[in-house]
């Protein structure tokens, strides 16, 4: 893909993938509600009423937030993500990077995680990135992301309307594009 630098390429969110997205969650929060309602019955294969309501709470709070977060992308005329010559903005999940400048990014690498992939942006300085997030819980979520993985920013493709491998192309190719132009 041999874009002009100047050329702004912008992914859009899919409204499919958010709705298939929206439609699985609030499946395991029915299952969530039915393991809480249910638990002191299940005997199989766990034979622990405790453990049976904790996993079906935890279900149910960490669906939920996905279903949230879903509906919220869904309801949103944002695009979800802006490739420019001045730097990557990221509006594509609930912990979004945001705006993120081209001299503070050294790299575009790639991690899977129980068969999700995500494009990882190698930030210069993770922590003050990290630190700047408004958000409490993005921070604690980018600072996960940090320890675990070496990059506070991961973006995943099941939102937008492109692929994987499409997305780590363009990253790619306009972080070279970038750097070859301002000689780094």
């Amino acid at each position: 893909m041999n874009t002009p630098a100047s050329e702004t390429i912008i992914i859009k969110l899919s409204r499919k993938k958010i709705v298939l997205t929206i439609l699985g969650a609030a499946l395991f929060v029915l299952i969530g509600i039915w393991l809480v309602a249910k638990h002191q019955e299940i005997d199989r294969p766990i034979d622990s009423p405790l453990f049976v309501l904790i996993m079906g709470s935890i279900a149910i709070l960490f669906f939920g937030f996905i279903a949230i977060t879903a509906i919220r992308k869904l309801s949103t005329q944002s695009d979800g993500l802006i490739i420019s010559s001045k730097g990557v903005t990221d509006n594509s999940s609930g912990i979004s990077a945001g705006f993120i400048p081209w001299e503070d990014i050294t790299a575009i690498t790639e991690t899977a995680v129980v068969n999700q992939n995500f494009v990882n942006i190698v930030l210069k300085d993770p922590e003050a990135f990290i630190a700047a997030q408004k958000n409490s819980f993005k921070r604690k979520a980018m600072t996960a992301n940090y320890k675990s993985f070496g990059s506070a920013v991961a973006i995943s493709a099941n939102s937008l309307d492109t692929t994987h491998e499409n997305l780590k192309k363009i990253l790619v190719e306009k972080l070279t594009e970038y750097n070859r132009m301002n000689h780094i």
